[in-house]
């Protein structure tokens, strides 16, 4: 794919909306601009960065009044001279716009190309660009905490303190392997062991984070299940605030799998309310027991609902059929009844008409949360984590490298072969930041963007 031509797209949401911004990138965004927007100063000659009220053309035609504000490289978002045309929102209004962009000499953009030519041109690393896209779609607040985290290069910064010690130390192996007979100070083997062994124990906490920085970019699912009428669907809309799902005395009314995303502590957690798990009537509801049944197995972890007025054989069956899955048990109808029998799991008595207990439920969901990562770290998004399976595997062959970096010297082998080993480790680490990484990942890793970013 090119880089020095000329780019273009609508950098805001589709649709019709009060302001759509069209975004223009690369050596001749200034002249392309030229061609469109007509005020007291052409685009070229304006003052940079000050918005200019305008004629929007295409040729002689008038298309709309609108504003643009230049920024010349290196000081832009991608680090290319950059011009932004703001109109009316408009659908057919901002195609329209697009459309004399283009004719006046741009190409449209790939998705995520003017955040991969801010990388490519040292305005991002990858690690923070990967952060522009999990801003964007972050759809709970501690998501979003963590994505501005990684924006800011807090990841980066750690990662670049681990990857400076390593390299300190690959020097001083050089030094002392190249030149045996000089009286170099160095470190000794027992310290530089030492020092290996803090890298390797910062590696750890490193990848470790992985598991709950992919759960709060990612969100978690959880199946709402029970056998029909316990409640399923009034949970659902209690936790929702609305009428999502219907709601009726008859047994077997959820067919299909009814979701909602909900921020529960600030965390994305998508509720499905599932079929009844009995033996279905009709093919319809066999249909949608077995869609239920797949659901659960797939899910983080499940909401088992109960009737607290009795709990039947059939609600034993269903938490068998889940004893494998991280499950809460919500005796639900509090309101008419107690139930006061013991379970394995977690119990929580609610009242889905009532909203009864609904905190309390928070509160367990989120305790079962902590304990996915093994502590609360769930609750504190502004720890520096790996947010991707991207980041993780590029940790854990570095954590690897580096303790057989560890194995070498125990073993007794040459310092040579040691650097060899932190060499890795450093290269590794350099993957997550953009470093060390392939145009085919670079490409991958962008093309999962929208347009326009």
């Amino acid at each position: 794919m090119r880089t020095d031509d000329t780019i273009t797209a609508v950098a805001t949401p589709r649709g019709t909306g009060g302001v759509a911004v069209i975004r223009i990138s690369g050596p001749d965004a200034f002249p392309v601009a030229d061609k469109v927007f007509f005020a007291k100063h052409k685009p070229s000659a304006a003052q940079p960065r000050l918005m200019q009220y305008g004629k929007v053309q295409n040729g002689d035609t008038v298309l709309d009044m609108g504003m643009c504000v230049t920024m010349p490289a290196p000081h832009s978002f991608t680090g290319e001279d950059v011009c932004e045309l703001h109109i009316h929102g408009g659908a057919h209004l901002t195609e329209s716009v697009l459309q004399a962009v283009l004719d006046a000499g741009a190409r449209l953009a790939l998705p995520g190309e003017f955040t991969k030519r801010a990388f490519i041109n040292g305005k991002l690393d990858l690690a923070r660009a990967e952060a522009v896209g999990d801003l964007i779609h972050a759809t709970a607040d501690k998501a979003a905490i963590v994505a501005v985290n990684q924006l800011e290069g807090r990841l980066s910064k750690k990662i670049s303190a681990i990857r400076d010690s390593i390299i300190d130390l690959t020097a001083q192996l050089s030094v002392a392997a190249d030149y045996p007979e000089e009286d170099i100070d160095y470190l000794t083997l027992s310290a530089f062991t030492d020092k290996l062994t803090e890298i390797s124990e910062a590696l750890d906490k490193l990848v470790a984070s992985a598991r709950g920085g992919q759960l709060l970019r990612e969100g978690v699912r959880c199946a709402i299940v029970g056998r029909p009428n316990t409640g399923k669907s009034s949970l659902l809309n209690a936790i929702v605030g609305s009428y999502r799902a219907i709601v009726t005395d008859i047994a077997g009314t959820t067919r299909d799998i009814v979701e909602e995303v909900v921020s529960m502590g600030g965390i994305a957690v998508k509720f499905g309310d599932t079929a009844g798990l009995r033996e279905g009537e009709g093919e319809a509801e066999k249909m949608g027991i077995q869609m239920a049944r797949t659901y659960v197995k797939e899910s983080d972890f499940c909401l088992v609902v109960l009737d607290s007025r009795f709990v039947e054989a059939a609600d034993r069956e269903i938490l068998d059929f889940v004893k494998d899955k991280p499950h809460i048990i919500v005796l639900n109808k509090k309101d008419l009844a107690q139930y006061a029998g013991e379970f394995s799991a977690p119990s929580i008595h609610i009242s889905a008409a009532t909203g009864e207990g609904l905190e309390e439920l928070e509160n367990a969901v989120l305790s079962l949360l902590d304990s996915f990562v093994g502590d609360d770290s769930l609750r504190h998004a502004d720890a520096v984590r790996l947010t991707n399976t991207r980041q993780r595997d590029a940790a854990v062959k570095a954590r690897n490298a580096v303790q057989e970096a560890m194995n070498t010297i125990e073993n007794g082998f040459p310092a040579d072969l040691v650097a060899v080993d932190l060499e890795n480790a450093a290269a590794y680490l350099g993957e997550i930041v953009g470093l060390s990484v392939s145009d085919e990942v670079i490409s991958r890793i962008f093309e999962k963007f929208c347009l326009g970013k």
